[in-house]
């Protein structure tokens, strides 16, 4: 089913399709490319079964509808499953992957890629909906801090409740590793042992006072949880892509709780996972965010669906770690720790 139903364009929508004899954008770029903008989309489903059998992730029919470049209403037949892991254990709803037909994606001027990943509220009410907008900040902080990334963009949901009223709520679509690794021309790496000094030391150690300023703990470059390595041209290296930040205390979740073996109590507690780091590196890591603290802080104010009491919050917590890199002596005590 392909539908165009007119409708008026959304307010500073971007020219995020391509033009006339550009490759054709995906579905996750094109809703990336509104960047002054958050765009609405409409996701139908059976919500109920999609709870109830979410550890099954079996794929569930459903429609996406969203506003097309020229203004007008589409839509697409999807199917919908669970993913995740902790979060499918427990949250109330999990996140969930959007598989669309290539047929119809064609039909209305996009690229077939990889399928639409996407993060929901872990249950209903502000405070779960608040920590997917903090989440969603989170992606786009690291932007600033290292230019491998993933791309991820934050998006208000209607839906049918009980098949009579909409209900919205924010939503957040992660970028696919797959593609990721094909908007840079890189390979994601995913088998061998991984240690810190098989990987691209600028990038290590930027990622890790960045996990240090959120608060974040739940990663580990061994086994890769909640890190992609990706082979990048031009680098002898690999380069770590962090994701995942539900269990960074910026995000504030209720079910976030630290690794029993790290001697910290709640996931507020920084705790410093980087290795090997030498005094002249911690010193001029820790430069790099000082330099930066002004964009990442008016980055927080002008996220999008952060109220004033959220983005004084945000910037209180991150304020506490840019007070600290301050105190030279402070810097080399944490972050010093090569033999």
């Amino acid at each position: 089913m392909i539908l165009a139903l007119g409708a008026p364009p959304l307010a500073s929508q971007g020219s995020e399709q391509a033009t006339a004899g550009e490759k054709p954008l995906s579905l996750f770029e094109f809703f990336c490319g509104q960047d002054d903008s958050i765009p609405l989309i409409q996701l139908d489903t059976d919500w109920g079964q999609l709870v109830r059998d979410k550890m099954k992730e079996e794929y569930q029919p459903g429609v996406l509808r969203f506003r097309h470049k020229d203004g007008s209403m589409a839509a697409l037949d999807v199917k919908v499953r669970a993913r995740g892991n902790i979060r499918k254990q427990v949250c109330h709803y999990p996140p969930i992957k959007i598989k669309a037909k290539k047929s119809q994606l064609k039909a209305l001027g996009f690229q077939p890629a990889n399928d639409l990943k996407m993060v929901l509220p872990c249950s209903n009410g502000r405070l779960f909906n608040d920590c997917v907008v903090r989440e969603a900040l989170i992606y786009h902080l690291y932007q600033i801090v290292y230019p491998v990334h993933f791309r991820a963009k934050l998006v208000n949901v209607e839906s049918l409740k009980d098949e009579k009223e909409r209900s919205a709520f924010p939503a957040l679509f992660v970028e696919d590793e797959e593609e990721c690794a094909a908007r840079l021309g890189a390979r994601v790496i995913q088998d061998g042992v991984i240690r810190p000094s098989s990987l691209e030391r600028e990038a290590y150690l930027k990622m890790c006072f960045f996990q240090y300023m959120i608060a974040n703990t739940d990663w580990s470059v061994p086994n890769r949880h909640n890190l992609e390595t990706l082979a990048i041209p031009g680098s002898d290296r690999l380069v770590p892509v962090p994701y995942d930040f539900d269990y960074a205390g910026f995000t504030g979740t209720n079910y976030a709780v630290p690794y029993h073996a790290l001697p910290i109590e709640n996931v507020n507690q920084r705790f410093f996972l980087g290795q090997k780091v030498t005094e002249a590196e911690a010193l001029e890591t820790s430069k790099f965010f000082l330099d930066r603290k002004e964009e990442l802080l008016q980055r927080c104010a002008t996220f999008g669906l952060l109220d004033e009491r959220e983005v004084f919050s945000a910037q209180k917590y991150l304020s506490t770690f840019f007070d600290l890199l301050e105190n030279e002596k402070k810097v080399v005590r944490i972050f010093a720790n090569a033999d």
